[in-house]
């Protein structure tokens, strides 16, 4: 006979052994008391948390921020357009038909007039759901005030945490604000698929009139909605939608709160569609809403979410008709003669600032396609700055250094440097007599002499006064190349513009920004920026000078001219990037110019450069960047205040330097002076302080000879 092996075994005396003591210790140290206690300590420190995320949370802006839009004021404090966010109209409660927040209440939270923000019948189910299926997917506990936090403040992520964090938001809500109007804002804040937040718009879309006007056919469509936006709008699944009208139709039927036969005769209609929703672009100005952004995310705590969605007031330096300047610019296609020939767009970027401040009033970002939150070319590009970095790395310490207005330099090709480092002009000419005076030798960009200066004054003097404009020059670049603007990776169209804002403030630079301050849904400032950190780069007197010789790049002797406004004085300068070493073909151009009133710098050039086949720059944009600067400055011109210079071209002055009213002031010069030891400080500190210190440790063993 076969032995039966599917016996059961028998516990070994081991095993009971084992089992015995466990239950000795449980009794003795009265293990069920213990368990009772952990448990109720971490219950303790559970809605310790909870309560103080609750407590922290500003559910007492919760209204203000759902009910307005976070707004982008120019620099006058006049609107200037909204940001992007997951917002409707909002509308009051009595705007809402009586059947849309009957059906609402009825089928989403029938004791909604009852609880006190959290359903313990629902949450009996949840918890029953978690036991079993060891999560809360499914729902089933959450009332109207619990789905507002849910929207407003937390994540839709279906777990225990979330859970817990959404009760006590949920309870803290309650105590702020009464029924009705936890109702409204929960109306005006849900989504109703395509594209669609608030009963407003969504009463608009679906059937092409206002929510107060909602009959219980349309308030059941729309309740039905809420429960799968994507799936049960009557838009994208017809039956769909019908077949949830009926659910909730029979629900309030069965509750009583329609009677059977108004049930029957709605579930015996159709769903009549009408479009009459209309969206207003209010991000009117696309590049520099997104700077704003980018900004806020950088530089304050404010979550990018809560920037888009809790009704903030962004105070900024837009000045709008300076950006419609700019844009317009680019409605010129005429300039840009490739578009649509098949071959790589030419790309182009913008950037105005304000001198006095140092607020950004315009950017333009590229052209082509925008995208939104996409790549910035006037804020995040960094190309070679060309011949635009020589007024700053050049000519301004030569003034420094002894240098004025008039001097006579060399322009002759010459080795300088230990690697005899010898640059011809871009156009291969050289004054005939072999020398020319400092103004001309910067209008007409002569790479000659700007290498002579720079080996003349330093490259470290070079190196300094750079960091003063607010440029960083890495050490691989601490060569005489610098002269002609090799500096890596590059600059951006914004440092160029910050850097030149000090010529035309008198030697004044502030850190550029977008954004002066930023108040909440209730005006409360969370942020500000009304007073910019202040660099004192040069005197007023070098500054005016250095105006001087700019003003030549777009008169009749520089790089610039023709290119600049058709009226006005403009000061500024010009430069080029060849595309590699042995390819002459132009690689970026670059065009700055400035008045009291603004500074304005723009770029073109290809995002690919020195692909085999493709055309040059050159060819792709053959009337250059005069054309387009042209229409920029004179625009601006036009828009501007117009405040005159204090100062003419230098080749129309025989003076040296000009004379500028307080250029001696002692407080200036004292100023300067403690600008330049402040930065001399913070370059040479620490070897300072430890050749102090190793003097000091010499003095103390010569002391302590003596004594001993």
């Amino acid at each position: 006979m076969e032995e039966n092996n599917n016996q059961p075994t028998k516990p070994t005396r081991k095993n009971n052994a084992t089992w015995n003591k466990i239950k000795t210790m449980w009794q003795y140290y009265r293990g069920w008391k213990w368990l009772i206690f952990i448990g109720l300590t971490f219950a303790l420190l559970l809605s310790s948390y909870s309560v103080l995320i609750a407590k922290t949370t500003s559910v007492a802006t919760l209204q203000e921020g759902l009910m307005s839009q976070t707004t982008i004021y120019a620099y006058d404090d006049t609107s200037a357009g909204t940001l992007m966010s997951q917002k409707g109209t909002y509308v009051p409660l009595e705007q809402i038909s009586p059947q849309m927040r009957e059906t609402l209440v009825a089928v989403e939270d029938k004791r909604f007039y009852e609880h006190n923000g959290f359903d313990t019948i629902g949450i009996g189910r949840a918890f029953v759901r978690l036991l079993i299926n060891r999560d809360t997917s499914g729902g089933g506990g959450s009332t109207i005030t619990q789905q507002l936090v849910k929207n407003a403040f937390l994540t839709l992520d279906q777990t225990f945490q979330r859970k817990i964090k959404e009760l006590f938001l949920s309870i803290e809500v309650e105590k702020h604000y009464t029924k009705d109007q936890i109702l409204e804002m929960y109306l005006n804040n849900s989504y109703y698929g395509n594209g669609v937040w608030g009963i407003e718009d969504a009463s608009q879309k679906y059937f092409g009139h206002p929510a107060s006007q909602l009959n219980y056919n349309e308030s059941m469509v729309l309740t039905g909605t809420l429960k799968g936006p994507s799936i049960f709008n009557p838009i994208d699944d017809y039956e769909a939608a019908i077949e949830r009208r009926n659910v909730v139709a029979q629900l309030m039927a069965s509750d009583n709160v329609i009677t059977q036969e108004d049930a029957d005769a709605i579930m015996a209609e159709g769903i009549y569609l009408y479009d009459n929703y209309y969206v207003e672009d209010s991000y009117t100005y696309p590049y520099y809403f997104d700077g704003v952004i980018n900004e806020v995310v950088a530089v304050t705590d404010i979550p990018e979410d809560d920037l888009l969605s809790k009704g903030y007031k962004i105070y900024t330096n837009l000045n709008p008709a300076y950006q419609n300047a700019i844009d317009s610019s680019y409605d010129n296609t005429w300039i840009f003669p490739g578009d649509g020939t098949g071959e790589p767009l030419v790309q182009s970027a913008s950037v105005v600032i304000d001198p006095n401040t140092g607020g950004i009033m315009a950017v333009y970002g590229g052209r082509g396609d925008y995208v939104y939150r996409g790549f910035n070319r006037a804020t995040d590009m960094y190309r070679l700055p060309g011949s635009t970095l020589k007024p700053m790395a050049v000519y301004v310490p030569a003034l420094e250094n002894g240098y004025n207005m008039h001097s006579i330099v060399p322009d002759v090709v010459e080795g300088h440097g230990a690697n005899n480092y010898a640059p011809n002009n871009y156009n291969n000419y050289t004054e005939p007599g072999g020398e020319t005076e400092l103004y001309y030798a910067l209008a007409q960009s002569k790479n000659t002499t700007a290498v002579h200066l720079m080996d003349d004054i330093g490259i470290s003097e070079s190196v300094r006064k750079l960091r003063q404009f607010g440029i960083n020059v890495p050490q691989e670049n601490q060569d005489l190349s610098l002269a002609l603007g090799v500096i890596n990776p590059g600059l951006s169209p914004l440092q160029i513009a910050n850097a030149y804002s000090a010529f035309a403030n008198e030697g004044i630079r502030y850190e550029s920004s977008f954004i002066r301050r930023i108040e909440d849904a209730t005006g409360r400032v969370v942020y500000n920026n009304e007073s910019p950190t202040k660099h004192m780069v040069m005197t007023s007197n070098v500054a005016a000078d250095m105006t001087s010789m700019m003003l030549d790049t777009y008169g009749g002797y520089g790089t610039g001219y023709g290119s600049g406004p058709d009226y006005g004085m403009l000061a500024g300068k010009t430069g080029s990037t060849e595309v590699a070493e042995g390819n002459m073909d132009t690689r970026d151009r670059w065009m700055v110019g400035y008045t009291p009133d603004f500074v304005v710098v723009s770029w073109s050039g290809l995002d690919e450069v020195d692909v085999e086949g493709q055309p040059s720059l050159d060819e792709l944009m053959p009337t250059g960047m005069g054309a387009l600067f042209n229409l920029q400055t004179t625009a601006l011109m036009n828009q501007s205040p117009q405040t005159p210079f204090d100062v003419t071209y230098a080749s129309q002055t025989q003076e040296s330097t000009n004379i500028v009213e307080n250029a001696n002031n002692w407080q200036e010069q004292a100023t300067y002076f403690l600008n330049d030891a402040g930065e001399f400080i913070t370059e040479h500190g620490g070897n300072l302080l430890n050749e102090i210190g190793r003097i000091g440790s010499n003095v103390v063993e010569e002391v302590s000879g003596w004594i001993n």
